[in-house]
């Protein structure tokens, strides 16, 4: 849209919705819609609110709003045509300003096109906007910049983990610096995972992971390769969970896990454990032989799942599909009193 006087903007958007209202024209024209209706209605100005609504706009010009996006804020929400400025607007207006709203416009804009700053603002619970972008953002931001992250990654992470990038400085130090540890160079597309992963926990807990893994076997070198692959957020007591039933339940050798550490990244009761008893089933009734290849039946998509192992075989085995929707969901790996069955062929859950 063109910059257009003031004056004009008033009759201008009045006529972007005239269609929608049939008392409006005297051209006859169908019914609008019922979605219709109701935004058209809002937007009847009378004569005697036209000076309002004109001073409305007049005094969203002075705090730097162009006409194109005073035109877009009614369009939204064309009720603020009736709104009184120094009541409604100004206060929060001011209020924003205060609080670096423009600043942070203005920091944010350098990295996100315009419509995906209302995202990252909405994914961060406007912190974004409340915080000293100058003493926390910036220079976490610069910091990942300085270390060699693209702009572009940065922009995601803005726009899809916005927290990532409102922990304190002195985190964000130490998070790039144990990923590099890990062997993960800020150049590459997962080191934005990594950063996430290691953010979501506290410095204890994320060395409580790494014992874990050495407790159950892992050099500490396996545990850099397997983090490099898949920087995994999974909970210390999930990883002994898995490990154990993988090792003592399912018997798959050690070794590859190591090799497929995807493996720990999946639910462990709706995929891993509902799979396993379908799996158990299929064994005992022949259907499926019994050196399968479980880790690639534990990888396949949940649709190719049921294709190929419960709607193949449901007319062979009709409980089959109550079976597995029942197994995943029962909670297992957050209880210890509980324990799995490793050759139940029951339908009995």
């Amino acid at each position: 849209m063109a910059k257009i006087p003031l004056r004009n903007l008033l009759s201008l958007i009045q006529k972007r919705f005239l269609h929608t209202h049939p008392t409006l024209s005297s051209i006859s024209k169908p019914r609008p819609s019922s979605s219709a209706l109701p935004l058209s209605k809002r937007l009847i100005i009378p004569r005697d609110s036209a000076p309002e609504s004109l001073s409305l706009f007049k005094n969203l010009e002075s705090y730097g709003f162009n006409t194109t996006q005073i035109a877009t804020l009614v369009e939204k929400c064309p009720e603020i045509v009736h709104s009184r400025f120094n009541s409604k607007f100004k206060p929060r207006l001011e209020y924003l300003i205060e609080k670096g709203f423009e600043a942070s416009l203005e920091f944010l804009s350098q990295f996100l096109k315009a419509d995906e700053i209302p995202v990252a603002i909405r994914r961060s619970s406007s912190w974004l906007l409340t915080l000293n972008l100058n003493s926390i953002v910036r220079r976490n931001v610069e910091l990942m910049i300085s270390e060699g992250v693209a702009a572009s990654r940065i922009s995601k992470l803005l726009v899809l983990q916005p927290r990532v990038i409102l922990q304190s400085h002195a985190r964000m130090v130490y998070a790039i610096k144990t990923i590099k540890e890990i062997g993960l160079e800020p150049a590459e597309s997962r080191f934005i995972h990594a950063l996430r992963v290691i953010c979501s926990v506290s410095n204890a807990n994320w060395k409580k992971k790494v014992e874990a893994f050495m407790s159950l076997g892992w050099s500490k070198e396996e545990i850099f390769i397997t983090l490099r692959k898949y920087p995994l957020s999974c909970s210390e007591r999930k990883l002994r969970f898995l490990m154990d039933f993988y090792v003592n339940i399912m018997k798959l050798d050690a070794q590859t896990i190591k090799s497929y550490p995807k493996l720990l990244l999946f639910s462990a009761d709706k995929r891993i454990v509902a799979r396993y008893k379908v799996l158990k089933v299929l064994e005992s009734m022949k259907l499926i032989k019994e050196d399968k290849k479980i880790v690639w039946i534990m990888t396949l998509s949940e649709h190719d799942f049921l294709e190929q192992y419960i709607t193949k075989n449901k007319d062979k085995i009709p409980g089959l599909l109550d079976l597995y929707q029942q197994a995943k969901k029962r909670k297992t790996s957050g209880d210890k009193s509980k324990t799995i069955d490793p050759v139940s062929a029951s339908l009995t859950l």
